[in-house]
């Protein structure tokens, strides 16, 4: 599967977009980007949300803002995929009031969450609540209405606290319009192979670079080298798993892609400081 880059469709006398969505057959799972920045509430679903390098379970309720060009998508869970998913999707381009509108001095903090936003934000509590319901008001509102409650949104989450960040900023960073697709191609590889034994030299002829080359170039854009960039992420996806308390110790060791129960231990320690037996009796019924 090659990397998307996604057009979103903006309806005709329409400068952003507000979109109900209902799938009886699972979420697309298309990892992607686009232009355009993002607020996505799932109504009804649950499975893995991956945005940049963070891989985490979501449920009804998850908000999730996304800055533009960053890559992300959301898969259900195989007992989930023929269960109805319903999904209320926010699009707007930076530009949609006009160049120079978030430099006012006016809208500061609301530009410094926009650029906060290219690694992904995770809204909760009580702020979830009052967007979400912003965003089902928008869905029926009309002309200069829908305007307003956008602004009123993007000023409820600037100065929210109700936020955290999803993607490391390594890999935020990295995205930018130079090479973006020559990455972009890289990230949708890893994505869909690290829990096979995935090499450089696979992932460097994915990029169409010599492996030495391509170790320079992914550490120079992620601040990561390529090995601690795939354990990270195994071990990030170990622990969701293990938090789910669905499959023993062994079983999330081979399915997070690790060959050997030792070095996933040491590993899994190394990056949590715990053992991952303490950390599912830690988060155990979370």
């Amino acid at each position: 599967m090659q990397p998307m880059l996604i057009k979103v469709n903006v309806p005709q006398k329409a400068s952003f977009s507000v979109t109900r969505s209902i799938f009886y057959d699972g979420f697309p799972g298309v990892w992607h980007f686009h232009n355009e920045y993002e607020l996505t509430l799932i109504v009804e679903s649950s499975g893995s949300r991956m945005v940049g390098d963070n891989i985490d379970r979501f449920t009804d309720g998850d908000l999730i803002f996304i800055g533009k060009n960053l890559p992300h998508t959301w898969r259900n869970d195989e007992i989930h995929a023929f269960k109805k998913s319903e999904v209320l999707v926010l699009h707007f381009l930076d530009h949609f009031l006009g160049s120079g509108f978030f430099e006012l001095p006016e809208m500061e903090k609301i530009r410094r969450l926009m650029d906060r936003s290219h690694r992904g934000i995770r809204i909760t509590g009580k702020t979830r609540d009052e967007i979400a319901l912003l965003l089902v008001k928008m869905e029926h509102a009309e002309d200069a209405g829908k305007i307003i409650l956008l602004l009123t949104i993007l000023n409820l989450l600037a100065a929210s606290d109700d936020l955290s960040d999803l993607s490391s900023e390594g890999f935020a960073n990295s995205i930018d319009d130079s090479g973006s697709d020559r990455l972009n191609q890289v990230y949708e590889y890893i994505m869909n192979h690290f829990q096979e034994d995935i090499s450089l030299i696979k992932v460097a002829a994915v990029a169409n670079m010599s492996p030495t080359a391509f170790s320079r170039y992914f550490k120079s854009r992620t601040r990561k080298s390529f090995t601690q960039f795939i354990i990270e992420l195994k071990i990030g996806y170990a622990c969701k798993l293990l938090m789910k308390e669905e499959m023993n110790i062994t079983q999330v060791c081979y399915e997070s892609g690790f060959r050997n129960l030792s070095n996933f231990n040491q590993q899994f320690k190394s990056i949590t400081r715990l053992t991952p037996k303490r950390y599912q009796l830690m988060h155990a019924g979370k």
